[in-house]
């Protein structure tokens, strides 16, 4: 009942008190240097806007921004936030986000103010938006997810399901482009990978001379909000049984690097992006992230002794027996699989495959491809 109103609220806030807001300012005159950054699941700048926002700075455009955690502040501040946004929104030439952002979608915006969607992961694996029955309900009247002039995909594979996902319509194909996740654009970046191992071998000196496994598993739901959750039960025995398997493995190291709001998970010393860079090995389940660590083209291992549960729940636009490594159901070949993965790698092909379907556009020159739209040269 709770999630029901919580969907009626937004819709209410959506089509009647945003728009209205909107209207009383359309009659401001575009600004041709206003840009707007915004997101509801940060309290500042995202990772994932990091080297655009530098960018515009360095370019000496009007930066505006609204950042605010919505799970974290009362529903008063975030309303605020988002009122805020509604006043501005109309004097703006460009607003970038980079998940969604409802304030974005609800009202017949300005021609001359596009929206660029950054997104906030790569590739295309779990279903989502519109795609996905526990992401947008079937009862959610419009969408969440319109008014975008840009959405930004990491590979030419990923428009398809993209476009399924925010239901663009065939006519505005060109929409979605495979442009890269700007991101990513770090990982090319060989300052920032020798910054990577140089503040390593300062937080964790015990991993020294050993191989390092980076787990980085899923967010999901609120497992680490309620103890008794299954979602929380489930995610313990995960932790539980690749610990163990890496204990016995006194050559490796393990490395954890979980979601905000998971049973355990914090902002660590070092970003997901940071240890991706100097880990030997990856090892998820259902995370996007796997696309991200292609491109260091290392052993990747999938753990998901719940697969068929968490298949009839959220569902795949991939077959998961393709994915480009080992997967493991199974906790009793959990230990020989990372052995495998780390001394017998035999995917670098299959890497190779998804690399060029799904991440073709991360090049290390994404954010500059961004800029080059803003600024009318794409």
């Amino acid at each position: 009942m709770k999630f029901i109103f919580k969907q009626i609220y937004k819709m209410f806030m959506q089509y009647i008190v945003f728009p209205f807001v909107y209207f009383k300012n359309r009659w401001s005159r575009v600004e041709d240097k206003l840009v707007i950054l915004a997101d509801s699941k940060h309290d500042s700048c995202p990772a994932y806007m990091m080297s655009i926002r530098e960018s515009l700075k360095k370019e000496h455009y009007d930066i505006r921004e609204f950042y605010i955690d919505s799970s974290k502040h009362e529903r008063r501040d975030v309303i605020n936030s988002m009122m805020d946004f509604m006043r501005t929104y109309p004097k703006a030439s460009y607003v970038i986000i980079c998940d969604y952002y409802l304030p974005v979608s609800s009202c017949k915006k300005k021609k001359e103010t596009k929206v660029i969607q950054l997104w906030h992961g790569c590739g295309a694996f779990k279903r989502f938006g519109h795609d996905a029955y526990d992401d947008i309900p079937k009862f959610y009247l419009g969408s969440p997810i319109k008014n975008y002039d840009l959405v930004t995909v990491s590979g030419d594979e990923c428009r398809t399901y993209f476009r399924s996902a925010m239901q663009i319509p065939d006519f505005e194909n060109n929409i979605v482009r495979a442009i890269g996740a700007a991101y990513t654009d770090k990982l090319f970046d060989e300052d920032f990978i020798q910054a990577c191992y140089d503040k390593f071998r300062f937080a964790y000196p015990n991993a020294r001379g050993k191989k390092v496994i980076l787990w980085a598993p899923t967010f999901r739901g609120n497992a680490g909000r309620t103890k008794e959750s299954k979602n929380a039960k489930l995610f313990d025995n995960l932790r539980l049984d690749i610990n163990a398997c890496v204990r016995e493995l006194p050559e490796t190291f393990l490395i954890e690097s979980l979601h905000p709001h998971m049973n355990g998970g914090k902002n660590g010393i070092m970003t997901t992006e940071e240890l991706m860079v100097c880990a030997d090995m990856l090892i998820t389940d259902y995370s996007s992230v796997f696309f991200e660590y292609l491109l260091l083209d290392k052993p990747i291992l999938y753990y998901v002794p719940d697969l068929e549960k968490y298949t009839d729940k959220r569902g795949f636009y991939l077959n998961f027996s393709k994915l480009p490594g080992r997967i493991v159901r199974d906790k009793k070949n959990l230990k020989y699989n990372i052995k495998e993965a780390l001394y017998n790698d035999d995917m670098s092909e299959q890497r190779e495959n998804f690399r060029t379907r799904f991440m073709n556009g991360c090049d290390g020159k994404v954010t500059k491809r961004v800029m080059d739209y803003i600024e009318g040269q794409i």
